[in-house]
């Protein structure tokens, strides 16, 4: 289904003031906004979804369930006004060696799940309902790894597969606290080492320990 903001905010809408009858949102596409890049007072909201992809050079069409959404949201609370600000990341088709970024197209109950996670997430915010995520549920065939190569969240460090690529490569120019944020959209991901040997101190400490007492014994045997 070819994306209708119009529509996709009136749902939207509905399912807030299922809760908030007089809650009053908005909901906008922006594809200037980035990520980990939030105005002051403004939160950001991040969620991935499965969606297709049509090549407009070779008419190839391929399913993606890291369809990365970005959302920045800002609420008034002395007016209850809210509104959203969405960007949704485009892919190159995987087979065309010169291609450009695609949009995605969503089912209807892709459709749902995205605002009703969105919906849930500001209900749990601004009003403080429990938050209960909808979990993503695979309803078409998927072929092959996530190809990180032609994902645009990827690219932008967004997606698990770029954030974590993003830290081996430079882990001189980020942050402890940058470190954390890239990877805290994936639960078996971390900082840096995750996967890496890392040196035991202990193994170090016992030998320190041991030459310690040796030089002890050959100090008393020159006495």
């Amino acid at each position: 289904m070819v994306l209708d903001i119009r529509t996709w905010e009136q749902t939207f809408q509905e399912l807030i003031q299922q809760e908030k009858p007089w809650a009053k949102w908005t909901l906008r596409l922006k594809e200037e906004i980035e990520a980990d890049s939030v105005a002051p007072e403004w939160k950001q909201h991040q969620q991935t979804a499965v969606g297709r992809f049509w090549c407009t050079s070779c008419h190839q069409s391929w399913d993606s369930a890291q369809v990365k959404i970005l959302c920045h949201v800002y609420w008034e609370h002395w007016t209850c006004q809210g509104q959203v600000l969405m960007r949704i990341f485009a892919q190159r088709c995987p087979k065309c060696f010169y291609s450009q970024l695609e949009n995605p197209e969503f089912s209807t109950d892709s459709i749902m799940k995205i605002l009703e996670n969105l919906a849930q997430y500001i209900l749990h915010r601004y009003y403080g309902h429990g938050f209960r995520k909808r979990p993503v549920i695979w309803a078409v065939p998927l072929q092959g790894p996530h190809d990180s190569r032609e994902c645009q969240s990827c690219l932008g460090g967004v997606c698990v597969q770029g954030s974590q690529r993003r830290i081996i490569e430079k882990p001189s120019t980020s942050s402890p606290q940058s470190l954390e944020i890239q990877g805290s959209s994936h639960p078996d991901s971390g900082v840096l080492g995750n996967n890496e040997p890392r040196f035991s101190w202990n193994i170090l400490i016992s030998v320190c320990f041991i030459l310690a007492c040796l030089t002890a014994i050959l100090n008393e045997f020159k006495k």
